[in-house]
């Protein structure tokens, strides 16, 4: 009986833990989409132009969370993953009730970039906690849920957002955060104290990496704007930011604690793992903003094409449990596979749909979509850690969310393509949609190098093959 009440006390500790950081981890993805809409306000409130309002406000939150994403790996493995969390939702506490007091733009763009830094540690944090805190046997079930979590608050976002700020002004934008956190904090405490803080690496003893943490910041920018900039300066840019990418390969092969690990980078299931959650948020993150672009006629789109685009998130967020409850049982490539291919033939399918197709044919197609991403996210994420030793999972869960964005923001250069004036529209977007059905069909490829089961092919559970690296001794 003492072993029974145990064993239930600790399943309560995991849920817990589970809970909290999935409502952090949302706060990064919610926000990021959120406040879309409340950029008239925003313009009109504080006389400036659009454009500036999006620099300010969207695209230095994103371009934030992307470049912190690794470093805050870094730092929540040398504190400990519990503390780590703490202070990612406090960080963001701070930057939420600022922008709700902001008297000027400068200061909005302030908070949002104090919100990104936090939520730069709460995404892979939360990950990490998972990796550690959740039983072997759980593992695939709660990274489905956390998945969910986190597609699910980026497809509500605008939703929200709209509600929000025509009801009751674009500064409770800010404050709807502050209930949020205070839940994440408050189920932490009272079911998941007792839970593993986390596992702090031997080499946090060592300096902290500043220098990689700074290129991979360069490198990450550079390569961003590249993407947005007309040429010859995207070129230059581009250029820049490779040499960038070099200098730090060759700097974090040398030093003694790198906030980058390479040796994430030839170990092939998290290679594969981390692949297809880039691919498929490549292709997730594209049809949303596309599908409105592409299914329109001369009278304008569908008004109910929202509902469509709502229907594959919400597929994703049902069915994302359920594939990590399958991967647990078969095995992460079986499934992934089978989600890979599954998003391939909902983007066929949408290939042969007339731009002037109603909501519902585009639903139906979608629906497959959203089932192939709630089949694949979790279990790919699952064995993408699970292939990484314990100590060393906050830097490898950055480095997937990092992946993850890089994902979004190739998106959007090939949207950025596909709704310009450059051609014939309808060869754009059918190349648009060969490039999101190639994504689903590399993913489903990359599921072939994942395990066939828990404890199957590959490294006997939570003792993962891992390459040495010059360092690794230190280490």
């Amino acid at each position: 009986m003492p072993t029974a009440v145990a064993e239930d006390s600790r399943s309560q500790s995991h849920t817990a833990i589970l809970i909290a950081a999935a409502i952090g981890a949302s706060l990064n993805p919610l926000n990021s989409t959120m406040v879309a809409v409340a950029l008239p306000a925003l313009s009109d409130e504080f006389a400036a132009p659009a454009s500036s309002v999006t620099l300010t406000v969207v695209t230095a939150y994103l371009v934030v969370t992307l470049i912190a994403q690794v470093p805050a790996g870094s730092v929540a493995e040398r504190m400990g993953y519990s503390r780590a969390l703490g202070i990612g939702r406090l960080l963001f506490l701070v930057g939420a009730l600022a922008g709700a007091v902001a008297p000027a733009l400068w200061a909005v763009a302030v908070a949002r970039v104090v919100m990104a830094v936090g939520g730069s540690l709460n995404i892979p944090t939360a990950m990490a906690l998972v990796r550690v805190a959740v039983p072997e046997n759980r593992r695939g079930r709660a990274f489905g849920t956390l998945g969910a979590v986190l597609a699910g608050a980026a497809a509500i976002g605008p939703a929200v957002g709209a509600w929000m700020s025509s009801h009751f002004g674009w500064r409770t934008l800010f404050l709807i955060n502050v209930p949020m956190i205070a839940a994440s904090y408050a189920v932490q405490w009272f079911g998941g104290r007792d839970v593993q803080p986390g596992i702090t690496r031997p080499s946090s003893t060592n300096g902290f990496d500043w220098l990689g943490s700074v290129l991979i910041g360069a490198t990450l920018v550079l390569l961003t704007f590249a993407t947005r900039a007309t040429s010859p300066a995207a070129w230059w840019l581009a250029a820049a930011g490779v040499a960038g990418g070099l200098l730090l390969v060759w700097h974090e092969r040398r030093v003694r604690s790198p906030v980058l690990r390479l040796a994430l980078f030839v170990e092939r299931t998290f290679v594969a793992g981390a692949g297809v959650v880039a691919t498929q948020n490549f292709a997730m993150y594209s049809l949303l903003l596309f599908v409105t672009f592409l299914f329109s006629s001369s009278s304008g789109p569908d008004p109910q094409l929202g509902l469509a685009i709502i229907a594959m998130t919400a597929t994703m967020a049902a069915t994302s449990p359920v594939g990590g409850w399958l991967a647990d049982r078969f095995g992460a490539r079986l499934v992934v596979g089978a989600g890979g291919l599954s998003g391939m033939m909902g983007v066929v399918g949408l290939m042969q749909l007339p731009p002037s197709s109603r909501a519902l044919a585009v639903g139906l197609r979608l629906l497959l979509v959203g089932l192939g991403l709630g089949l694949s996210t979790g279990p790919a994420q699952a064995a993408a850690l699970r292939s990484v030793p314990a100590m060393y999972s906050g830097v490898a869960s950055a480095t997937v969310s990092m992946l993850r964005y890089l994902g979004a923001v190739v998106g959007t250069v090939v949207i950025s393509y596909a709704v310009s004036d450059v051609g014939d529209a309808g060869a754009r977007h059918r190349i648009a949609l060969m490039a999101f059905a190639a994504a689903f069909a590399l993913s489903a490829g990359l599921a072939a190098f994942l395990p066939p089961a828990e404890g199957g092919a590959g490294a006997p559970p939570d003792q993962p093959r891992f390459p040495n690296t010059r360092h690794a001794s230190q280490a």
